[in-house]
């Protein structure tokens, strides 16, 4: 069951009588884009355009909607406070209703005596309700705060898990409310620290520990292919909310200043085709973390974070290894 606030919606395209309303959905949820743009239609009156383009978060909010419509709905992500949008954007925090009591029981035999919770806005409303359920169990369960580019408390973003961070040094391990490996991912490289996933779809408590050795261990063969490499090239992404210029420009000095080659290339969607046509043989990403990490075997040429480059070059060490996180204020 997914819960799209239509209500909400509606009020929002009525409150500023927008005739033309552009709506922006994750790819996970643009299957259900047509029923929501009817509905809306029906309720209000309006005209909907659905934007097609890949959706990658908060921080995706393209100003080219402004040609389309008077107004734009984002569904799937929560706002990113130090990002401004403008009040012609609504962003919609849809929750996926899969109940997590029955899972409980099976964190038993791995959970640690202190535990930090961390979720994506989809199941975000869970946390107080396991949290709960784990000091019953005598389990000291602690919710952190994110620095101003995270909305909630626990909330963890693709970019940035200060919510898991600001307390690393208080808990013994994390516990990830939610689907998928990339957000518990990103906390276990930041922090050190073990993570369990409790995964409502998939009905399963699991570790990541293997995973994350697997990712350790392709991202030094990566760096060691940089250690030797001649030729780079500093991917800048032109979307608001990922955009490091000033970051771009000091990997670039940071490279030539080792005499090698290096160019910055800005883009807005980073794909491997978008790639070919650049032939250097090390790529560097300053756009959103996922890219280097998570889609890394889809690039036949090696793509680095700013983090991995430095360790690549002798300017930090590979037992400093951290997560790439986009912290406020780095879009400059």
């Amino acid at each position: 069951m997914i819960d799209f606030h239509i209500a909400e919606a509606v009020s929002f395209i009525q409150r500023r009588n927008a005739r033309m309303v552009a709506l922006q959905f994750p790819e996970g949820l643009k299957v259900h884009a047509m029923a929501v743009a009817e509905e809306l239609e029906r309720r209000t009156g309006c005209r909907c355009i659905i934007l097609g383009d890949p959706c990658y978060g908060a921080c995706d909010v393209s100003p080219s909607y402004k040609e389309l419509a008077d107004a734009l709905i984002h569904f799937g992500h929560t706002p990113i406070p130090d990002l401004v949008t403008g009040d012609e954007v609504l962003f919609i925090e849809v929750k996926l209703d899969y109940e997590v009591e029955e899972l409980l029981p099976l964190l038993l035999p791995n959970i640690k005596k202190k535990v930090g919770l961390v979720s994506t806005p989809q199941h975000l409303d869970r946390l107080p309700m396991v949290q709960r359920w784990l000091l019953e169990k005598r389990v000291d369960a602690i919710i952190g705060k994110g620095d101003v580019r995270v909305k909630h408390p626990g909330q963890v973003l693709g970019c940035n898990v200060t919510s898991a961070s600001s307390i690393a040094k208080e808990v013994d391990q994390f516990l990830f409310v939610g689907s998928g490996d990339f957000h518990p991912l990103a906390v276990a490289l930041e922090t050190g620290k073990e993570v369990l996933v409790l995964d409502p779809l998939m009905r399963e408590v699991r570790g990541i520990e293997e995973l994350k050795d697997r990712v350790l261990r392709q991202r030094y063969a990566g760096i060691a292919v940089a250690q030797e490499a001649k030729d780079f090239g500093v991917l800048i992404s032109t979307k608001p909310g990922q955009r490091r210029r000033a970051l771009a420009m000091r990997l670039r000095a940071l490279i030539k200043g080792e005499g090698r080659n290096a160019w910055v290339i800005a883009l807005d969607n980073i794909t491997p085709d978008q790639l070919l046509a650049f032939k250097v043989d090390v790529f560097v990403s300053t756009a959103c973390p996922r890219i280097a990490i998570d889609d890394a075997l889809r690039y036949k040429k090696p793509i680095l974070t700013p983090v991995e480059l430095e360790v690549a070059l002798g300017t930090r060490r590979w037992e400093d290894y951290s997560f790439d996180s986009i912290l406020a204020g780095s879009e400059k």
